[in-house]
């Protein structure tokens, strides 16, 4: 088996290898925009509709969004007080905030969850990240009424949300014992299989090292509340409602990831401190090599 450090060392030199073609000017950052858009349409929808349509669900991995979202609200009220301590402007502070509670539980996740625990690590962390879809939806809702935006838009974009709709067909194939045909699964295989390596450039794309010096302080109390708080505040959660096995892992695990890509995307989108959002998520994806590894170095040894 793989040590800690040769699992996160994988997509970390995955990513800096699409930031490496992204330096040589041999793909552009602009790009990222096109493989963010085939990830989303297309491979992780096929990556999560395959792996669930014929899984044994159990009820612990049903009550992994739940715990998740549990995590994302009290980690919100963490970053709220430190905001409100520091008196930061109404545009900072929903930055912040967003760049605390959204985890990459899909991005960075499903590619470390897989490669610590397999496919049934995935299985477990696509039903942990539906927490994170919730979380972007509301955020998408909350800044449209602060900061302006069209409701018709947001409502668009929900539906829009392919994995989504991903978990909700494969749950029903999975209820009511559908079977695929061989074209269509092995067609949806190859599309999934294309996931992980197209998320890692994805994320190399979209590294930049500027800003970072003058947003230190603040990106690294965020990485702490992400990093640090997050897997502890869901480990003594999973040990009172007494939840065990790859539930248990998988929920430690995904709640030590970094702040997700969704945060810039939504940051830009309604005009809050994106070059503040760019270095706490440049901060805490660096620093959560060191976490990840730690973490799972616990959960496996």
């Amino acid at each position: 088996m793989a040590s800690p450090i040769e699992v996160i060392l994988i997509p970390a030199l995955m990513i800096l290898f699409g930031y490496f073609l992204k330096y040589i000017s041999f793909i552009e950052q602009s790009d990222r925009e096109l493989l963010s858009k085939i990830v989303l349409y297309v491979a992780l929808p096929s990556l999560i509709f395959i792996n669930l349509h014929d899984a044994t669900v159990t009820m612990d991995m049903l009550s992994l969004p739940v715990i998740g979202l549990c995590t994302s609200l009290i980690l919100f009220g963490i970053a709220f007080i430190y905001c409100k301590v520091r008196n930061y402007s109404k545009r900072t502070t929903w930055t912040i905030l967003m760049a605390a509670s959204i985890m990459n539980t899909g991005f960075i996740g499903y590619p470390v969850s897989m490669g610590v625990f397999g496919n049934e690590g995935l299985l477990n962390a696509i039903f942990f990240d539906l927490s994170t879809t919730i979380m972007v939806i509301a955020y998408g809702v909350l800044l449209a009424k602060e900061f302006g935006g069209e409701k018709p838009d947001i409502i668009k974009n929900i539906l829009k949300f392919t994995p989504l709709w991903a978990v909700i067909f494969a749950l029903i194939f999975n209820f009511f014992n559908i079977p695929i045909p061989y074209v269509a699964e092995s067609i949806l295989t190859y599309f999934g299989q294309a996931t992980i390596p197209l998320i890692m450039l994805c994320m190399g794309l979209s590294l930049e090292f500027t800003n970072i010096g003058q947003n230190l302080s603040d990106s690294l109390v965020v990485s702490v509340i992400k990093l640090i708080f997050a897997p502890a505040i869901v480990f003594f959660m999973m040990m009172f409602l007494n939840i065990k096995g790859m539930a248990f892992n998988i929920g430690i695990l995904e709640a030590g990831m970094s702040t997700a890509m969704n945060a810039l995307v939504l940051s830009i989108e309604y005009d809050l401190d994106s070059d503040l959002m760019s270095s706490l998520i440049f901060t805490n994806v660096i620093l959560s090599v060191f976490t990840l590894t730690a973490i799972i170095t616990l959960l496996t040894g």
